[in-house]
């Protein structure tokens, strides 16, 4: 029996480079709400999500991202932004982002999560000073067609049954 899920799990790709075509408003709108429906620590949800669509921001975005300068290309990013204060903040915010990253594929569309150094997008994104920006995560069709064929590590080379390095079959 087919898993649409696993198969967006293993299929999925970060990619760089985005076609023209604009990111209809609802498929952005549902991205954006996988990521606020995804679980967190004690249901703290201490993210906080700036969706930017407009060619300004994404420019901006491109010349402020130093891991990610292809935003400027994309038809939308998202901001993850988290409360510094919580404990399980980045983990619950990384979890959004996978989130976002699989329903934005199940319709198509391209990403990738960018980050590294963001205290420029805190702050010229308007987040306040109790937040941290973890990534940007830019949104695109893919320029070329892309294949889902990913280099990973066999499975019994990261993966053990009932305790470490014991055979999973």
């Amino acid at each position: 029996m087919a898993n649409e899920v696993f198969e967006a799990v293993r299929t999925l790709l970060a990619v760089r480079d985005y076609d023209s075509r604009e990111l209809p408003a609802d498929i952005a709108l549902r991205i954006v709400e996988a990521g606020r429906l995804t679980a967190s620590g004690g249901n703290r949800q201490p993210w906080h999500f700036v969706l930017v669509r407009s060619r300004d921001g994404l420019r901006k975005l491109g010349s402020l991202v130093r891991t990610g300068p292809y935003t400027a290309n994309a038809a939308a990013a998202v901001i993850v932004g988290y409360e510094k204060e919580s404990r399980a903040a980045v983990s619950d915010a990384s979890r959004a982002i996978q989130s976002m990253m699989l329903a934005a594929w199940g319709d198509g569309v391209a990403s990738n999560w960018t980050g590294f150094g963001l205290d420029n997008v805190r702050a010229e994104f308007g987040f306040p000073d109790t937040y941290e920006v973890l990534a940007v995560v830019p949104l695109g069709y893919p320029r070329r067609r892309v294949l889902g064929r990913k280099k990973r590590k066999p499975l019994n080379e990261v993966a053990s049954a009932e305790r470490y390095g014991a055979p999973i079959e």
